[in-house]
């Protein structure tokens, strides 16, 4: 028998139920978007850096004082290390919501 059908049960909180229930549910789509995106900027932030679109753009030719800037390992490497970053961050935020999941469904 579901909450909205129980006799004991009044209107409005059947409606305070089905309300959690989808706030829950858009928290849970948001948690998994914004996984995604942790995973997704660290790849790029990764990669971006070695990739011939790095020093050959359309910003550098307007401002070709930046060139060296652009070029330097350091700055390819602390950009790398950002994308480590958000890597380890989507990591985290998995096993966070593996552990919510858990916790949710065994009660």
């Amino acid at each position: 028998m579901s909450l909205r059908n129980s006799p004991h049960v009044s209107k409005q909180e059947s409606g305070r139920a089905v309300a959690h229930q989808s706030h829950s549910y858009m928290a849970w789509i948001w948690q998994i978007l914004y996984i995604l995106y942790s995973l997704e900027v660290g790849l790029f932030l990764i990669f971006l850096p070695w990739l011939r679109i790095w020093e050959s753009n359309y910003l550098l030719y307007l401002f070709p004082e930046m060139q060296p800037i652009v070029e330097n390992s350091f700055l390819k490497g602390a950009v790398l290390g950002l994308g480590i970053v958000n890597i380890l961050i989507g990591i985290q935020e998995v096993i966070e919501f593996k552990r919510e999941i858990k916790n949710r469904f065994s009660k």
